[in-house]
């Protein structure tokens, strides 16, 4: 009884919100890279200045998370992730402008991104706590797929009409995932007087194991997105097309898929998860040592995708997931989601920056893909010490 005590009640609707919400997590950021020569002439601008494109949202991930999880508990989840549904469709509207615009609106849609980061797992947690692993990988597979897809389908698009269209596509998805959101804010929840020092929860930031976890996250996830950056340029590199490139980099993301939804579910059988860290660890170093081999294959670089997309895949949805396992209340999750994504994304930051001045400065990616490496050993080792308690 003292479980079903803790079930709230929510809207028939929220299930397909958070699926809606899982679509627009990467799909605005991983299907830019694909297209950045065709902007870049556009614009009139250097392919390499548009990097930052890439590394903005990454930014606001780490800037904006803490205060994110301030807003939240002042307005609501419901509201603060409405609020940023709507934000997301004007930023990414406005990215079709200009190159001021473009600046911006990358700015507002990693904001909005960074609610989403931050909410769902506490959402989840609070409306879904019988149902944690099971919601969470479907979400997981949702923002999986349509990652591949947008990194996959912006090219053909983009060469049958322009890079613009593919970007109003993106945008008109936001603005229907804002709609279908709306129901759920008849069940948003604010703090109040009386229930303010629950509301409060932990203070993350005093917390060893949050802060083990944080390291894991952002090691991970410097991985991950100096890979998404920069693996259609290093298959081009090695001899592929322009869309055999972004064929692979779907390819990363599709492969993905079966592991989005079945780490969480597995995660939350499992007292220790010190196994799928090693795991995890393990395939991500494969397919990044394939790359220091240059084939001119495009089924040498299905492979590689498919050791990265496991890799990665599966430390994010770990990640994600252990929000929610490792703490006790949806304010602890949540103010444990914005602490380790807070630091964990300024760390994110700094990969595709650090990946892209090392190929700059050497003219090869050997030292690239050595950082990447050293990256991968470290996340998988702050992992396997983050696992050493079952909660934070």
């Amino acid at each position: 009884m003292n479980f079903l005590e803790k079930l709230k009640k929510h809207s028939p609707f929220l299930i397909l919100g958070l699926l809606l919400l899982g679509v627009c997590m990467r799909m605005p950021i991983t299907a830019i890279p694909s297209v950045i020569k065709e902007i870049a002439s556009t614009l009139h601008v250097e392919p390499t200045s548009l990097g930052i494109l890439t590394t903005i949202p990454l930014l606001c991930f780490g800037l904006l998370s803490s205060l994110v999880s301030t807003i939240a508990q002042r307005i609501g989840n419901e509201l603060t992730i409405e609020l940023a549904m709507i934000l997301m469709f004007i930023g990414s509207y406005l990215r079709i402008l200009n190159l001021t615009s473009l600046m911006v609106g990358t700015i507002l849609v990693g904001a909005a991104i960074t609610c989403i980061n931050v909410l769902l797992p506490a959402i989840i947690s609070d409306k879904l706590p019988d149902r944690i692993g099971s919601v969470t990988g479907m979400y997981n597979v949702a923002m999986t797929l349509f990652a591949a897809i947008g990194a996959y389908v912006i090219t053909p698009i983009t060469h049958a009409t322009s890079w613009e269209t593919a970007v109003i596509i993106i945008s008109i998805i936001a603005l229907i995932a804002a709609i279908i959101w709306v129901p759920n804010l008849k069940y948003n929840q604010r703090a109040n007087s009386s229930d303010q020092p629950a509301d409060r929860g932990t203070n993350m930031w005093k917390n060893a194991n949050a802060w083990w976890l944080l390291l894991f996250f952002g090691g991970q996830c410097f991985v991950f997105y100096s890979i998404v950056a920069w693996l259609p340029t290093i298959a081009m590199d090695a001899g592929l097309t322009s869309d055999q490139a972004s064929l692979a980099a779907g390819l990363l993301q599709l492969f993905s898929m079966p592991f989005a939804f079945l780490v969480p579910v597995i995660a939350t059988k499992m007292n220790n998860r010190q196994p799928i860290m090693l795991f995890a660890g393990i395939v991500t170093l494969i397919g990044a040592g394939m790359m220091f081999f240059p084939v001119n294959s495009f089924a040498y670089y299905a492979i590689v995708a498919l050791f990265l997309g496991m890799g990665t895949t599966t430390t994010f949805v770990l990640a994600m997931t252990l929000f929610g396992l490792k703490t006790k209340s949806a304010a602890d999750t949540r103010n444990l989601s914005g602490m380790v994504q807070s630091v964990g994304y300024l760390i994110a930051a700094l990969g595709p920056v650090v990946v892209g001045n090392l190929y700059s400065s050497t003219h090869n990616w050997f030292a690239s893909l050595i950082v990447i490496v050293i990256a991968t050993i470290f996340f998988a080792v702050c992992g396997v010490i983050a696992e050493r308690k079952q909660f934070v």
